[in-house]
């Protein structure tokens, strides 16, 4: 995370600013500089020529006017140069021109990421899939003109306890460019296919793990996407994409569970049954303010995303998911960082099993989706005995967490490692089911939204090739607990 980045900051943390200092200058003193030359500084893999061009298309270059002590062209560039990927950190500034009051050089410093990195690792066991594993890469700089291209797989045993089930397999590729050469808009598009086969409970306690009370019920996606995003102002950022997919399930004949008392129900697994399609339209609205955690001691992120599925966009499944979600950085007077995390999603209309919220998602201590697969029968740990163990999908979800960072070190002796940071989370969250379910709950006295508690501790590494999590809840989702 970039608001983990320690600086130097002008204002002290929490300190009134003094109004004489907020006032603009005096109109007076701002002047129109002529761009005498413009210098590039630290670049290795990024062509000086593509810095230029991302320069060029806020109207700075060589013999352009620049205002001076400020001009919104110069914080947009930055923005700009940061959104491809490529740099770590990116520096604008002037200098004079011996001899020339009315001219100044232009400085662009710049700190090169690699551009090389493994952005997830699918590694673990579980006791309803032996073994599972894959990782996703990206390449920030393809052929050197800022294009992101990747892509990730991941293969799971048969799970040896489960009858009729299959394999779980599956893989996607992706391009991006970040910013279309002359304009403001990114683009990008994807093609994946998945072979799922999740399970589902037909006969134990709800809280039982053991993958023999499971069956599975098996489907296939093939499909891609396509968007686009363009920024409304320095900050703010609206992206559209559309998804569309071939989807072939085979149901089992009757699905139900049957409980320890001797009773039964039907089991719902939101997929139709066959070949069918599913396509959505995907908004996505996010306001991206964590650079200014490093130079003003506070800054956060808020994402806003609305997916709609209709037969008006061709597809055979209708529903609406929202999901939003904010966090807050603040630098304590010691120099850690404290981050409180606020998200919640809802969904309304019948969408398929793999777009429903997955209680694993919100669990620190228990296996999420890996490139959306289920690789375990694990339910959540009930710290608080709420029942919160006995649920897997839901149409509502709200989650809180509060974590703690301790920034150990910039720069390191080890190659490859550019700094470490411990920190210390904890939360809570709730899963709510879809409505048959909830009347069920409610019928039986047990609570519609019960509270689950989250906690993890742990080193972070930043590396050249990305970040590296060894924390007590990344060990928990991956053993076979």
């Amino acid at each position: 995370r970039e608001e983990g980045r320690e600086e130097d900051d002008a204002r002290e943390v929490g300190r009134e600013d003094d109004p004489a200092e907020l006032a603009p200058p005096d109109i007076g003193e701002r002047r129109s500089l002529r761009i005498a030359r413009i210098e590039v500084l630290g670049n290795e893999q990024v062509p000086k020529q593509i810095i230029l061009e991302t320069l060029a298309g806020e109207e700075l270059s060589v013999d352009a006017a620049l205002l001076w002590p400020e001009d919104s062209r110069v914080q947009r560039a930055r923005q700009r140069l940061l959104a491809t990927g490529n740099f770590e950190r990116v520096t604008l500034k002037i200098r004079p021109v011996a001899g020339d009051a009315t001219a100044a050089a232009l400085i662009v410093d710049v700190e090169e990421r690699g551009s090389l990195s493994v952005t997830n690792l699918y590694i673990g066991s579980s006791r309803m899939t032996p073994f599972r594993g894959g990782l996703q890469v990206r390449e920030h700089n393809f052929l050197g003109r800022s294009v992101h291209i990747g892509g990730g797989f991941i293969w799971g045993t048969r799970p040896p306890a489960i009858a009729s089930s299959r394999r779980q397999q599956g893989g996607r590729v992706f391009i991006e460019a970040p910013r279309l050469a002359g304009t403001r808009v990114g683009m990008g598009g994807a093609l994946y296919v998945l072979s799922a086969s999740d399970p589902f409970r037909v006969a134990g306690a709800e809280d039982d793990p053991d993958p023999a009370l499971f069956r599975t019920v098996d489907f296939t996606r093939i499909g891609g996407l396509l968007g686009v995003t363009f920024p409304l102002i320095a900050d703010l950022s609206l992206g559209v994409d559309y998804r569309f997919e071939r989807v072939s399930a085979l149901l089992p004949e009757d699905p139900r569970y049957y409980d320890p008392a001797g009773g039964s129900r039907r089991v719902d697994l939101y997929l139709q049954d066959g070949i069918h399609r599913q396509t959505a339209a995907h908004f996505r609205l996010v306001w991206d303010g964590r650079d200014l955690a490093a130079t003003l001691g506070k800054g956060g992120r808020f994402a806003l995303d609305v997916q709609f599925s209709s037969p008006i966009v061709g597809s055979e499944y209708e529903y609406i998911k929202l999901v939003a979600g904010g966090a807050y950085t603040f630098r304590l007077p010691w120099g850690h960082w404290i981050t409180p995390t606020l998200v919640a999603g809802q969904i309304a209309g019948d969408a398929p099993r793999y777009e429903r919220f997955f209680t694993g998602d919100l669990s620190d201590w228990t296996p999420g989706r890996e490139l959306s697969f289920i690789y375990t029968t694990r339910a959540a740990i009930d710290v608080f005995g709420t029942g919160i163990d006995t649920r897997t999908l839901g149409d509502l979800f709200t989650r809180f967490d509060l974590e703690y960072v301790w920034p150990l070190f910039q720069g390191s002796r080890v190659r490859g490692i550019k700094g470490g940071q411990l920190f210390l989370s904890t939360g809570v969250y709730t899963l709510v089911e879809p409505r048959e379910l909830r009347e069920f709950r409610r019928a039986r006295g047990e609570m519609v939204a019960p509270p689950g508690f989250n906690a993890n501790f742990g080193l972070r590494l930043d590396t050249v090739i990305g970040t590296l999590d060894l924390s007590v809840g990344n060990v928990l989702r991956r053993t076979p607990l």
